[in-house]
């Protein structure tokens, strides 16, 4: 790269950074406190929070990189051609595809990144997420040991500790077990450990009674006990096999599935080749929303009104394709002939792009849309004057 590649590429990757670091970011934050109970019900560490809603960055990362490509592009080529940079470079003899050969580059760079995050990096995430919540929420300890509070392990199930010791001996323990319609059982002990063994996970308790009672009768009956378990195997999830969701599964999973498992086996293979052509689609559509801004803003642009509305005419244009995507990446799993088309829409979109820049086609917006716009534009320049 000559300095005028390097002026060109450090621009836009400061563009394209900052968008993507504080998109990332907002979304990450909503997103961060939808698991917020993580911390107030089981327990955790905040170091603990941060690193398992860490791990849905990755996933984000993906979901935004192409419209903050789009966004840094725009910006870049916008800005560039407010300052005249873009009218001088083509008055010294530079041509387009040369002035756009760093960006370019960074679309690349963008879309192989991409790729690796959606072949394997996001998977891997995702399913590395799943374990952590199934890990705290199958923490019975965290969850049940928590001092002067009433917690509901699951309906009609409520636990109360008094004071949890550092060598994990719990005190004033109190259970009322309502599952059972038909009797309700409260259990008072003055201490208690957990003990994980081969038959399951149990809670001992020591020096205390059960209170027996049956709804609507008065009465009720009192056993006292020096040491009883109480199973909490019930609400422990360590057995059970977890069952990973096409999103989740590697790259080698989508590419051939297994006839025995058993997604495939329930659902059949249309959720895995759904899942299949839109990591293997994303780097085109990467470049398709690249090869729009380009399109729109990288020709030089004397007028402040020429470049607001070619800005603004690549609106439809993303609507379109962001839509569509969607749209047709949801029908390939009952419609499999539809795959080529997933390939087809960006491809034709950036075949588009490079005869708009070519000069051998040149998409004009509505003339009504068009007098709109700048009718606007000059309210809002009339506005700012004043």
């Amino acid at each position: 790269m000559n300095r005028l590649d390097r002026y060109v590429f450090r621009s836009a990757v400061t563009a394209f950074l900052g968008t993507l670091l504080v998109l990332t970011a907002m979304i990450w934050v909503t997103q961060a406190l939808r698991e917020l109970d993580i911390m107030t019900t089981q327990g955790q560490t905040i170091l603990a929070f941060i690193l398992i809603t860490a791990l849905a960055l990755p996933a984000l990362i993906l979901g935004l990189a192409p419209a903050a490509l789009f966004m840094a592009v725009a910006q870049t080529l916008f800005r560039m051609n407010s300052d005249s940079e873009i009218v001088v470079a083509s008055a010294a003899g530079i041509s387009t595809w040369r002035f756009l050969r760093p960006l370019v580059i960074l679309a690349l760079l963008v879309a192989a990144g991409c790729a690796a995050l959606s072949m394997e990096l996001v998977p891997a995430a995702m399913r590395q997420f799943r374990y952590e919540i199934t890990r705290v929420r199958a923490d019975v300890v965290a969850f049940i040991a928590q001092p002067g509070r009433f917690t509901t392990l699951s309906q009609g199930m409520v636990f109360h500790v008094r004071e949890r010791n550092a060598n994990g001996v719990l005190g004033g323990i109190f259970i009322n077990d309502a599952r059972d319609p038909k009797q309700v059982n409260t259990y008072l002990a003055e201490r208690g450990q957990v003990i994980d063994s081969a038959e399951g996970t149990f809670l001992v308790l020591e020096d205390g009674a059960i209170h027996r009672r049956t709804p609507g009768k008065p009465d009720s009956n009192v056993v006292e006990f020096q040491r009883y378990a109480f199973d909490l195997s019930p609400f422990t999830t360590s057995g059970e096999t977890t069952v990973y969701r096409a999103p989740e599964r590697p790259f080698a999973d989508l590419w051939n599935p297994d006839p025995k498992d058993i997604v495939v086996r329930l659902e059949g293979t249309g959720r895995f080749t759904e899942e299949l052509h839109r990591r293997l689609s994303l780097p085109f559509y990467v470049l398709a929303f690249f090869a729009i801004a380009c399109a729109a803003l990288a020709e030089p642009r004397t007028t402040r009104e020429g470049r607001g509305l070619a800005l603004a005419g690549t609106a439809p244009f993303i609507i379109f394709l962001q839509v569509t995507s969607f749209g047709l990446i949801n029908q390939v799993r009952s419609e499999p002939a539809l795959i080529p088309v997933v390939y087809l829409v960006p491809i034709l979109f950036i075949l588009g792009a490079m005869a708009s820049l070519s000069g051998r086609f040149k998409p004009r917006m509505p003339e009504a849309i068009r007098i709109r716009i700048d009718r606007l534009a000059q309210r809002v320049a009339r506005a700012t004057v004043n």
